[in-house]
């Protein structure tokens, strides 16, 4: 069975994360983290990743579930409730991250751990001694909260 083409009009597995929306808010989010926050770490600069994050990261969980289920179909057709299944943990999880020091530690580590491999591919490469995994930075913040509307950003996407 053949897949359908990457650039032809018909959908495929984790085709809505080449929406331009989606790519412009990984693109925010990975200039923001790595640049904008070190230079001028501020209240605007935490909003500005959790908005990105929460923009694409339901769609990035829909792709992930899309690979595996469809498994070379035919008929693949994107499943909106899938999405909106998506969209409904990512915003339970992030609040529960944002609001919760247990959600909050796991996601440290989480993150930490997910992070380690590449600080271990660095530190071979550069003849460092390995390296632990250690926890990310993490701020409660109830405030973060706000950028929950950020969700539909994945839900308008998916539309066309």
């Amino acid at each position: 069975m053949t897949a359908p083409v990457p650039g032809s009009s018909r959908p495929f597995p984790g085709s809505a994360m080449l929406h331009p929306l989606v790519l412009g808010a990984v693109t925010v989010l990975i200039v923001n983290d790595h640049l904008l926050k070190a230079h001028w770490p501020s209240w605007w600069t935490g909003k500005l990743s959790d908005v990105a994050g929460l923009a694409m990261f339901p769609l990035l969980l829909q792709a992930l579930w899309e690979h595996v289920s469809a498994r070379g179909e035919r008929s693949f057709r994107p499943s909106r409730a899938v999405l909106v299944g998506c969209v409904l943990l990512t915003g339970l999880c992030f609040s529960a991250i944002k609001l919760s020091p247990l959600a909050g530690a796991g996601w440290q580590w989480g993150l930490g751990a997910l992070q380690w491999p590449f600080r271990l591919l660095h530190a071979l490469l550069s003849g460092r001694p390995l390296p632990p995994v250690l926890p990310v930075a993490h701020t409660l913040d109830v405030t973060d909260l706000l950028t929950l509307p950020a969700l539909l950003v994945s839900l308008l996407t998916s539309r066309r």
